[in-house]
């Protein structure tokens, strides 16, 4: 096998994973690793390879098998990022696991476990959208990294496959009027797929990482669409959840103790509430919080309240925070925590913390090539586009080693962005591929552009003229 085009302060991470492997599975897995980092078009296996420089070294089936035969777990590489990624959270405080889904749009009937998705992006209000590809449940850990302000990033953990009932494609183009032998195992491979629901996934996953957290408290932080009764009943002791509440939910008060000799089985609610929107058109007095979300500072109005979910959650009350804007330009908004201890800053600032899930979507899509992989197996799809997460969490972890000791590279200036105070995705991954290439490509002769250029003489006499 070649040498691996990866700086040598990268090589403790990869070491990291050895024993998720075997010996000749470790050797294309860092291949494939560095080939990601290096690639700059579309991502398929072939073209990883070829970053990589790789090829003609082993077969090109080699890596295929990896993803589609080897004998490896997803999960134990999550092992490795969640144990990586507890170093830079201190012990005495909690852990926020962010929960959500992406759909990855793809093309080819040959492609294995794609179906018929409703895509966020391309619908609107009136009329929805659907789009054909894969759709990934992801469980994701907060880490403050050090170039992350109070923002922090989100690592990827866990990854699930969610297959919708529909796959579509049933019409042959007229180009190819036959299904040809792919087509008819991606279509067989479908029907014998389990197809557990988003909510069962990710409870999956969930526990999972409650396990591994052993007895540290686990705050779950996830969108209104997993604030269900699959994820808020029988979790772990260790896990509480945060999420948004409807603002139209149906709210009651706890049951009262029941009076000495009275007949028939305790009675699970109290009276029924008024609803988040009635309550807050009567509030009188709002309270502002200064918080900080999103790296800013913030003091919206808000009010506390307990009460049951009685459709989401039937066994404990929770604690519901409703926030106002003080200009008025948003809508009132509310969230809630199965935690009745916590204050309303703290359920505010943690699902704040839930954006940062979507930027690493955004970047793995945009700078990883997420969807780029064309895999036509079951095994391999499950596996080859989660890769691609993995490298997510490699370079960040990798960036924030450099920023602690105080060697990061520093990225390049843009005139145009007159507020960056941190480096973006880019700029780390840009930071790894110069720090590789340093080692075989030596610094150019030519002195660096001089930022303005002072006037001559002659220029201000052609000025004159003119």
């Amino acid at each position: 096998m070649p040498a691996v085009i990866l700086p040598p302060t990268f090589l403790p991470l990869l070491a990291a994973f050895e024993p998720c492997f075997g010996a000749p599975s470790y050797r294309n897995f860092a291949v494939l690793v560095a080939g990601w980092i290096h690639c700059l078009g579309r991502r398929t296996i072939t073209a990883v390879v070829l970053a990589a420089g790789a090829v003609g070294s082993r077969h090109i089936s080699v890596f295929h098998r990896f993803f589609g035969r080897a004998r490896w777990s997803l999960d134990a590489l999550g092992r490795v990022v969640f144990t990586l990624g507890l170093g830079w959270i201190p012990a005495d405080q909690p852990l926020f696991v962010l929960g959500d889904d992406t759909l990855a749009r793809k093309s080819g009937k040959g492609i294995s476990l794609a179906t018929m998705h409703h895509d966020p992006l391309l619908s609107t209000a009136r009329k929805p959208f659907f789009s054909f590809g894969h759709v990934w449940v992801v469980v994701a850990l907060w880490v403050p990294l050090p170039m992350g302000g109070t923002r922090g990033f989100a690592l990827p953990l866990l990854f699930r496959l969610y297959v919708g009932g529909k796959r579509g494609g049933k019409t042959d183009a007229r180009a190819r009027p036959r299904a040809g032998k792919r087509q008819r195992a991606a279509e067989a491979a479908h029907v014998v797929h389990p197809r557990p629901t988003k909510l069962e996934l990710a409870r999956e996953m969930i526990a999972v990482v409650a396990r591994w957290a052993g007895d540290r408290p686990l705050y779950v932080v996830v969108d209104s669409a997993y604030a269900a009764r699959a994820i808020l009943e029988g979790r772990p002791a260790n896990v509480e959840v945060i999420s948004r509440e409807r603002m139209d939910a149906a709210l009651w008060a706890r049951p009262g103790r029941r009076r000495p000799g009275q007949k028939g089985r305790p009675r699970r609610r109290g009276r029924r509430l008024p609803n988040l929107t009635t309550m807050a058109a009567r509030r009188g007095r709002w309270d502002p919080l200064p918080i900080t979300i999103y790296g800013r500072q913030v003091s919206p109005l808000v009010f506390t309240c307990t009460a049951l979910w009685y459709h989401a959650l039937r066994d404990q009350p929770v604690r519901i925070v409703v926030v106002r804007d003080p200009s008025g330009r948003r809508r009132d908004e509310a969230f809630f925590c199965t935690d009745l201890t916590v204050g309303a800053a703290f359920i505010l600032e943690a699902y704040a913390r839930r954006w940062t899930l979507e930027v690493s979507f955004h970047e793995q899509k945009q700078c990883l090539g997420l969807e780029d992989p064309q895999n036509q197996t079951s095994q391999a799809v499950a596996r080859t586009a989660p890769l691609a997460s993995i490298v997510y969490d490699l370079v960040l972890l990798w960036y924030a080693e450099r920023a602690q000791q105080g060697v990061a590279p520093a990225w390049a200036v843009r005139p145009w962005y007159r507020s960056k105070t941190a480096p973006s995705f880019l700029d780390m991954l840009t930071a790894v591929r110069q720090e590789a290439w340093r080692l075989d490509i030596p610094a150019p002769p030519c002195p660096p552009r001089c930022p303005h250029n002072s006037p001559t003489p002659r220029s201000h006499a052609g000025l004159a003229a003119a």
